[in-house]
């Protein structure tokens, strides 16, 4: 059993690698070779540039706000990418104006998703939690049932851990509201900001910008999966060696 629990992350360790490495390689070349792919793909790009142009030629800026704003109320309910929301912002407005607007609605989801924990419960995560196999998260996760402010931040800065499931089940625990906000902001900051810079790149994809930060996105969310998964191997075996020796001992106990 500890082999094949040691074999199983190995595997899965290995797929997230080469994934990984073959993404990046993938952007690499597409790196350095993006002047010969800007002039093949012109035509897409300048279709991009005329949304642009449309786009800055919209009558409201209000309007818009109010548009983007529906979008993340949607998001606290419908399984809509943050990033991708982010991105939006950054395609409609200049950098720092849309990087505070996606930070305002942020911190909005971010407390819906508590209030939402606080008076229903922790959800999905709360169930999965709930699972022998995961105990162990679940009591990092508490930290003596106070929550733990690592956790929260880590949860926001990785890619691949789901904002809202970590928001409700902090707030099933009453987390100190103050704290879980400007720690989930301080978390989730980095990856705002990256996502709404895409956003004021994305007419040209073949950009030496846009490329590079794609990297970093891909090679983050590999790293940070990588990471997980050989934690989680780690602990899931420590704790199959505790129930073991457990399970001999009151075997041991029956005998006597």
């Amino acid at each position: 059993m500890k082999q094949q629990k040691r074999h199983q992350t190995n595997l899965i360790s290995n797929i997230i690698i080469l994934v990984t490495l073959s993404l990046l390689v993938f952007l690499a070349i597409v790196l350095y070779n993006h002047a010969r792919l800007e002039v093949r793909f012109d035509t897409l790009i300048n279709w991009f540039k005329q949304i642009d142009d449309a786009v800055v030629n919209l009558d409201s800026d209000t309007e818009i706000i109010i548009c983007i704003f529906a979008l993340y109320i949607a998001k606290c309910q419908l399984p809509i990418p943050m990033g991708f929301l982010c991105v939006i912002s950054g395609m409609v407005f200049p950098l720092a104006q849309a990087v505070l607007i996606n930070l305002a609605f942020t911190a909005f989801f971010f407390i819906v998703k508590y209030i939402e924990g606080k008076f229903i419960g922790g959800g999905w995560t709360g169930m999965i939690l709930g699972m022998k196999q995961l105990h162990f998260i679940r009591d990092w996760i508490q930290f003596k049932g106070n929550g733990n402010p690592y956790v929260l931040f880590v949860s926001r800065l990785v890619p691949s851990i789901p904002l809202g499931m970590v928001s409700k089940y902090y707030g099933s625990m009453r987390y100190d509201f103050i704290y879980y906000t400007i720690i989930s902001l301080l978390g989730f900051g980095p990856r705002l900001y990256i996502y709404t810079k895409i956003g004021s790149a994305i007419y040209n994809p073949f950009s030496v910008q846009f490329i590079v930060l794609l990297m970093i996105i891909v090679g983050f969310t590999g790293i940070s999966v990588f990471t997980f998964n050989i934690f989680y191997g780690r602990k899931s075996r420590q704790m199959n060696q505790t129930l073991l020796i457990y399970s001999e001992k009151e075997k041991y106990k029956i005998v006597l």
